[in-house]
């Protein structure tokens, strides 16, 4: 005879099972799951493939790619907007993709294509996206198109070449880009226009101002104090506060892909509310405060804290180039920490284990709370990190090669 008990417990887990997992997006259909965070993952399988994955927690448990999300193309990043997350391929002509809640359910929505490989984003808010293409070589124009997010659709282009040193043969090539008030911020970074991304001018830090909306190009500020801001693909080298002062990060750093390395320290520099030049009378010397650690990148978290992830390294090993860049290193340089922009200090977060690092920091701000992604050769998670407290615990597991980007959307 059939244990009625037994048979109905049976159903009931085969049932909450379906319900838990979903299947990979090929078509119209949407995921089952309903929840307010996603992982963009790397999945662990021969060759690698991206996923968009569905989280129901990222403090515990575990996230996977598996039947779970939206399956990607490879090497794709996942941008975070005001009500809609953007996936964007690293390609010459990248697609970008818009998915959003609808009915509580994260949806496969329109898409557009762009003929330039592009660098910089900025969600200037719910309705409008810029970005910023650069070429790789030479001295073609570069481009800034804004985005109409409701119509997934290009409504202006605008060309331009600011920072460009011809007779140096430096291209300027963008590193972030932020939106105040009536102004857009670009940082840059030189790099030398034959293609090989060494950057032998390096020791100044450059940001384009341009006005906004019209996009007009104005001035070039500088300032001889601190290296190039940002890194290749940062995405996070202008973190505006809740005054709307902007910080910058400058690494100095052989294994963020300065060569030869420059000669100004690590350093963080600011551009006060309302003003359109660094701030003379802000400036911390990181590798001095830190005890040699170089930033790799700063994560903005309210109340004058950031998290950063940070590095030491040997400037005159070239093993060292690049080397920030390897999420499933088995020899990690990036460690955790906090620096409070206020008081001038910084914490090491000892419990956060070493990092591979990767093209943008995969991270996701709630409050004063930091959802951290860490990997390396033998370990891919998140970590939760409390900047008020200056305390980290570790949060969900990743069932990948590592997180490439973590999420939320809200209804």
């Amino acid at each position: 005879m059939i244990d009625t008990k037994k048979y109905l417990n049976g159903l009931l887990a085969l049932m909450l099972g379906m319900i838990l997992w979903s299947c990979v997006e090929d078509g119209p259909d949407t995921p089952a799951v309903q929840a307010n965070y996603y992982v963009g993952i790397e999945a662990a399988t021969d060759p690698a493939s991206d996923v968009l994955a569905i989280a129901s927690s990222l403090d515990e448990g575990v996230i996977s790619p598996v039947n779970n999300g939206f399956e990607q193309p490879v090497w794709m990043t996942f941008l975070q907007g005001k009500n809609k997350i953007i996936a964007t391929g690293y390609t010459s002509a990248p697609e970008f993709i818009a998915y959003e809640l609808i009915d509580g359910q994260l949806a496969k929505g329109e898409s557009f294509f762009l003929d330039e490989q592009t660098y910089a984003y900025d969600f200037v808010d719910e309705n409008t996206l810029l970005i910023t293409s650069s070429p790789r070589a030479g001295f073609s124009a570069k481009k800034i198109f804004v985005v109409d997010l409701q119509s997934m659709a290009i409504a202006r282009t605008v060309s331009t070449t600011f920072g460009d040193i011809e007779a140096d043969s430096l291209l300027a090539f963008p590193t972030d880009m932020k939106v105040r008030d009536d102004k857009l911020f670009i940082s840059y970074y030189h790099i030398h226009a034959n293609g090989n991304f060494s950057t032998p001018s390096a020791n100044v830090a450059r940001v384009a101002v341009f006005s906004y909306p019209d996009l007009t190009f104005e001035k070039e500020i500088t300032d001889e104090r601190a290296a190039n801001i940002g890194r290749y693909y940062s995405h996070n080298a202008l973190e505006m506060d809740e005054n709307g002062d902007i910080y910058t990060f400058s690494s100095s750093s052989l294994a963020c892909g300065f060569a030869p390395v420059p000669a100004n320290n690590s350093a963080i520099l600011r551009i006060r509310s309302g003003e359109t030049a660094f701030d003379d009378s802000f400036y911390i010397d990181f590798e001095t405060l830190s005890g040699g650690y170089k930033i790799n990148d700063l994560i903005y978290a309210g109340n004058g804290k950031a998290v950063v992830r940070v590095l030491q390294e040997e400037e005159t090993n070239a093993d060292y180039l690049w080397a920030a860049y390897a999420p499933t290193s088995t020899s990690p340089l990036l460690s955790t920490g906090i620096v409070d922009l206020h008081a001038g200090t910084f914490t090491l977060l000892d419990n956060v284990p070493k990092g591979g690092g990767g093209w943008n920091t995969p991270h996701l701000v709630e409050g004063n709370t930091v959802y951290l992604g860490v990997s390396n050769s033998s370990y891919a998670g998140i970590y939760k990190i409390d900047t008020q407290s200056e305390t980290a615990v570790e949060g969900a597991t990743v069932d990948g090669n590592y997180a490439k980007a973590i999420l939320s959307l809200k209804e």
